[in-house]
C-alpha cells in the first residue's frame, strides 16, 4: 500500500439532517433536544415520518473520526478509514461519500443482511436539534475490520474514544495502539464525548496506560476525567495521558501543550448557528497540519478557523472549498 498520512478507525453513521415542526416531534414521541438510542424499527418509523412531513436539509457519512478524517483529506491529506458497513444502499451511500471526499477505504467490509448505523437530526423552527441514533452494524466493529496495512504504510494512527463504548470496539482500539507502537508511528486519541469519559474509563485508562502522542479533548472531558473543578487541574490531568494536547474551549478557543510550551489558540469572533462537527473539524484540521510537517501554533491556527466557519453552518461537515479556502489564509496556498 503506498505511503499514508493519517490512518483511522472507527464508527460510521449516515448522517440525516431535517426540519420538522413541534407538532412531529410530539406525535412521534420523540424527546426533543435529547439524544436517543432507538432499534432499527424505530429508525425506519423515523425517517419515513421526517421524509413525508419534514425536509431534508442534508445527508451525509458520518462518525466523529470518519469527520476528522474527511477534513484532514479535504485540506490534503493522505487518509485512509477501517469502519463496518451493512450490505445496504446506506453501506453504498457511505462509501460513496468517503471516495468523493478523498478517504480510502475497505469496501470489503460490508456485513450482508446488516443495516448501516445512522442518525436521525431533527431541528425544530426554534434552532433546537434533536438526535436518534441507530448505532446498527458499527456496534460490532472489531479487530477483523482494521486495515493493519494501511496502518504500516501511515505516519499517524488516529483513534476515537467511541471506540471504548463496547469491548469488540475497545480491543481493537489496544490492536490498533500495540501494533503502531511497534512499527514506530505517532498515535492521537480524541476523546469525542464526555459520555464516553463518564462511561468508559476504564477502558480510556487501559487505552491511554500507553502515553499517546496526541490527546483531543474539550473542557468539559477535561475537568471530567480529573475529577476537579479547577481548570489548571483539569490541564495537568492531561500531561499524564499524552505527550502533546489540545483541550478546546468553544468561543474562549483552545489551549495547547507541544511537549514544551502551553500556549492558547485564539478563538475567531462568530455567530454560531450549529456547533455540531466543530469539534471533529478541529482535529481534523489540525491533524492535517502536523501530518504536512507544521508547528502546533500552524495546526492550531489553522484548525481554529476551520471551526469556527463551522458552527456557521448547518451539518456536521465543511465542503472542500471551505477548508481549501481556511487553508489558503493560513499557510497561503
Amino acid at each position: 500500500m503506498s505511503h499514508l498520512d493519517i490512518y483511522a478507525v472507527g464508527q460510521a453513521l449516515v448522517d440525516e439532517e431535517y426540519s420538522v415542526d413541534e407538532a412531529f416531534l410530539a406525535t412521534l414521541g420523540v424527546a426533543k433536544a435529547h439524544r436517543t438510542l432507538i432499534d432499527f424499527e424505530r429508525s425506519r418509523t423515523l425517517r419515513t415520518a421526517a421524509s413525508r412531513e419534514g425536509t431534508l436539509l442534508k445527508r451525509m457519512n458520518g462518525g466523529s473520526g470518519a469527520n476528522s478524517l474527511t477534513a484532514s483529506a479535504q485540506l490534503g491529506a493522505k487518509c485512509h478509514f477501517s469502519c463496518r458497513l451493512g450490505d445496504d444502499a446506506d453501506g453504498d451511500f457511505y462509501i460513496q461519500q468517503l471516495t468523493d471526499s478523498g478517504v480510502t477505504t475497505d469496501p470489503h467490509d460490508r456485513v450482508k443482511d446488516g443495516h448501516t448505523g445512522v442518525c436521525l437530526i431533527m431541528v425544530t423552527p426554534d434552532a433546537e436539534r434533536t438526535m436518534n441514533t441507530y448505532i446498527g452494524i458499527t456496534d460490532d466493529i472489531g479487530i477483523d475490520n482494521v486495515n493493519f496495512d494501511a496502518l504500516a504504510a501511515a505516519d499517524w494512527l488516529f483513534l476515537e474514544g467511541h471506540l471504548s463504548i463496547s469491548n469488540l470496539g475497545h480491543q481493537a482500539a489496544l490492536a490498533c495502539r500495540n501494533r503502531a507502537r511497534k512499527l514506530g508511528k505517532k498515535i492521537a486519541v480524541n476523546f469525542c464525548d464526555p459520555a464516553v469519559v463518564r462511561l468508559c474509563r476504564e477502558e480510556m485508562t487501559e487505552l491511554l496506560s500507553d502515553r499517546c502522542d496526541l490527546l483531543f479533548c474539550n473542557e468539559e472531558e477535561a475537568r471530567i476525567w480529573s475529577h476537579k473543578p479547577d481548570l489548571e487541574d483539569a490541564l495537568s490531568s492531561l500531561d499524564d495521558l499524552a505527550d502533546t494536547w489540545v483541550m478546546t474551549r468553544g468561543d474562549q478557543g483552545a489551549i495547547a501543550f507541544d511537549g514544551h510550551t502551553r500556549f492558547e489558540i485564539p478563538a475567531h469572533k462568530v455567530k454560531a448557528i450549529n456547533t455540531t462537527g466543530a469539534g471533529d473539524t478541529f482535529a481534523g484540521a489540525f491533524m492535517y497540519g502536523l501530518s504536512q510537517g507544521h508547528s502546533y501554533q500552524t495546526a492550531g491556527a489553522l484548525a481554529s478557523l476551520a471551526s469556527a466557519v463551522k458552527v456557521q453552518h448547518s451539518g456536521a461537515r465543511l465542503d472542500q472549498a471551505q477548508l481549501l479556502d481556511c487553508r489558503k489564509r493560513i499557510l497561503g496556498h
